[in-house]
């Protein structure tokens, strides 16, 4: 059973209504509010229930309608409805319509007609589709067949690559799906792609290799010490020509170690003066020869230098690690250029001091690159760390290796025979032959659904006869059921023509309690909502319907009845509700309102569904109900557009059921307002407000009238206060029942 409808929005004037304190629906609910209060649009959302296709036309709506057990409908979730069937307007214009061609027959039943032209049509629709899905078909197969020839010569040659006879297309196919995604970061060099073969099939019985010894050269240290002694200078008497010519300086330096005591030259046997002597040996002093001695030292050091650095033999690596190494040992040898190119530098400066003793002379050598071999030995000693790994788990990585050369050969495969195309192709084809399946099978289905649709649509005329003879006893119509699961209507034995709505609506009814146990439904199973069923009927109808409503459907799983009609709402409260109880709510029983207002703006009207106002719900006519509403309006301090517009229309109503009452005898209403007011221009006031104003057709008319608010106030409070004047016991009972002071 469906508890209640917790929230609807968007949905005709429901534009934002929630269940809140409502009290929950039960087996039977009775719904009344007056004409577009929205009954029909409540209908309308039971019909949504029942067949989730239809809501298509509400775009935008929401609601949420709640289940017994706590299960939820919503507009996106309308799985497993329970059965509800809906008897509205909608119902009568969708299941009673004149066919063209013979406009004295009637179909009854929606969809009956040209059931048969439809199942003529699908049939051929359904020789094309074959044809359409053979063809697709065999494209499919073609490229299908295609793909898996150059699958199968890919993986062959990888196979034979790899040295694994078990290798197929089908591995090939379940490498691809996982390359596929990014497949170039699976491509390999050809150099790299070779190491992984050769590691593969290598036998060769690898051995550790030693880590290369972490290089001690000081670069920094010998520059910053040939720039301190580049800085020194050393004075002395030179002598000119000993400074223009250091050999001879050199060879004099030598000389006179051999005549520190002796004035004999050693050479050539002359005498050697004194003076001579002294001036020799004031050239020759002990600072500039400690300065000598230290370049000369710095030169001689200098030149014995040659940086080196021991490494291990390319071959000694594995295969996928060589290219490694010979890019690390050209970092190498690069540095080591560098380095002793630095060394060169030093020797040359250290040269040019030597020939400039008495000056200051810089030392400006680049030595940015200093730290880089320290890097370059890190790095050589991972890769030698890599390298003892692997020979100690030599097996993990050849297996390793065959599944990079596979991936490798899966991404060429993947981008060189543009498998993505070729694939999308496949699939655009097979999706194309699936649609034709679906079609086909569709239309399968409703062929059947069809057949069974003209077998349920074609009830028996003497069912619906049974109920029309009992809703339309002096009409003279039947019911004749002729080929084609329709049915035509006669009056008198002959074809009938032009029924009126009142007739269509009775034999409509009849023709939908006819189809709540078609096809051995069950009524005990089924929710079933009916919206003014006596539309277009007169009074002589409302005790018909009143007895179909509760005997033919008192089994029903769930019922709901909404109606403006006051005799038949009272009716079926006084059937379903206790009247000692006012006619309260109780577990199988609940009544309801429905009751359409004006927003806060006055610019839109709203629809909500409320527990039945205590004066409706007490009395048995809506008089002391409207009563209320009028005397409310008549001394409200701010009165609403809403209450104005609907004024005119209660008015005349109220008028209607007190006039006649206390003066049966004249049938017009306003014929009769003079026992309310004495002069014509009161009484003319009254009868137009009420007649005009009551059909304005929309809010743009009352609003363009100036004070419309205020004169329908003035008006109310008019037949309120004549109504106190000249009949004060039923005004003073009026008030006593609505529960203000007189």
């Amino acid at each position: 059973m469906i508890i209640k409808i917790n929230r609807l929005a968007n949905f005709a004037n429901f534009r934002q209504f929630q269940w809140g304190n409502n009290t929950n629906f039960t087996k039977y609910n009775l719904v009344y509010g007056w004409n577009y209060s929205g009954k029909t649009t409540l209908s309308r959302l039971f019909h949504i229930l029942a067949n989730p296709t239809s809501l298509s036309q509400w775009q935008g709506c929401q609601f949420e309608v709640e289940l017994q057990g706590g299960t939820r409908l919503t507009q996106t979730n309308l799985a497993n409805p329970p059965r509800i069937k809906v008897f509205n307007r909608d119902f009568i214009q969708s299941n009673f319509q004149q066919e063209h061609k013979a406009p004295a027959v009637f179909i009854v039943g929606g969809n009956t007609i040209h059931l048969r032209n439809r199942i003529s049509r699908l049939n051929e629709h359904e020789t094309k589709t074959k044809t359409i899905k053979d063809r697709l078909n065999e494209s499919h197969q073609q490229l299908r067949k295609e793909l898996d020839s150059l699958g199968t010569a890919h993986a062959s040659s990888v196979a034979t690559l790899t040295g694994d006879k078990t290798y197929n297309r089908t591995k090939l196919a379940a490498e691809v799906e996982r390359i596929k995604a990014t497949p170039q970061a699976f491509i390999l060099t050809e150099i790299a792609l070779q190491a992984k073969v050769s590691l593969l099939r290598s036998t060769q019985d690898w051995k550790d290799i030693n880590p290369v010894a972490i290089f001690v050269g000081n670069l920094e240290a010998l520059c910053q010490n040939l720039s301190t002694v580049m800085q020194k200078t050393a004075s002395n008497e030179a002598i000119t020509k000993l400074k223009e010519n250091r050999e001879l300086e050199s060879w004099i330096r030598t000389g006179l170690t051999f005549h520190t005591d002796s004035t004999e030259c050693e050479f050539c046997g002359a005498t050697i003066s004194a003076d001579r002597l002294a001036t020799l040996q004031k050239h020759f002093s002990k600072a500039y020869e400690d300065l000598i001695s230290e370049v000369a030292t710095q030169v001689n050091t200098l030149e014995k230098i040659k940086f080196t650095i021991t490494l291990p033999d390319e071959r000694d690596f594995f295969p996928d690690l060589k290219e490694q190494f010979i890019t690390i040992k050209g970092k190498t040898d690069a540095w080591l250029t560098w380095a002793n190119s630095v060394i060169g530098e030093l020797v040359s400066l250290a040269k040019q001091k030597q020939l400039a003793l008495e000056t200051q002379l810089g030392c400006e050598v680049d030595t940015s690159r200093v730290s880089e071999i320290t890097q370059i030995v890190v790095d050589i000693n991972a890769l030698v760390t890599t390298h003892n790994q692997k020979r100690t788990q030599i097996d993990r990585e050849k297996t390793a290796a065959k599944e990079t050369i596979e991936k490798h050969h899966a991404a060429i495969f993947y981008q060189s025979n543009n498998i993505l195309d070729k694939e999308t192709a496949i699939q655009r084809l097979k999706d194309q032959v699936d649609k034709s399946q679906s079609l086909l099978t569709g239309i399968v289905g409703k062929k059947a659904a069809i057949e069974a649709q003209i077998q349920q649509q074609s009830i028996a005329a003497q069912r619906i006869n049974e109920t029309v003879q009992f809703l339309l006893p002096d009409n003279n119509i039947s019911v004749a059921e002729i080929t084609g699961g329709s049915f035509e209507f006669r009056r008198d034995g002959t074809p009938a023509k032009n029924l009126s709505e009142g007739e269509k609506t009775a034999i409509t009814f009849a023709y939908f309690l006819a189809t709540l146990e078609n096809n051995g439904a069950s009524l005990n199973q089924t929710i079933v909502f009916v919206d003014d069923p006596i539309s277009s009927l007169d009074s002589n109808h409302i005790y018909a319907i009143y007895a179909l409503i509760t005997k033919r459907l008192d089994s029903c799983l769930q019922i709901f009845v909404s109606t403006h009609n006051s005799e038949l709402y009272t009716l079926l409260k006084d059937y379903w509700f206790k009247a000692r109880q006012h006619f309260a709510n109780h577990t199988t029983a609940c009544s309801y309102y429905t009751r359409r207002f004006l927003d806060s703006a006055g610019q839109e009207w709203h629809s909500t569904l409320e527990d039945t106002p205590n004066l409706l719900r007490k009395y048995k006519s809506e008089y002391q109900f409207i009563f209320e509403q009028l005397h409310k309006f008549s001394i409200s301090q701010s009165p609403s557009l809403h209450e104005a517009y609907t004024a005119p229309n209660l008015l005349r109503k109220f008028l209607e059921a007190y006039l006649g009452f206390q003066k049966p005898c004249i049938s017009k209403w306003s014929d009769k307002l003079d026992l309310l007011f004495d002069t014509d221009v009161e009484r003319t006031e009254i009868q137009k407000f009420s007649d005009d104003a009551s059909h304005l057709q929309g809010l743009n008319r009352a609003l363009q009238q100036p004070n419309f608010v205020s004169n329908a106030q003035n008006t109310v409070m008019k037949v309120i206060q004549a109504l106190k004047t000249k009949d004060l016991p039923h005004y003073t009972s009026m008030c006593t029942v609505i529960g203000v002071t007189p």
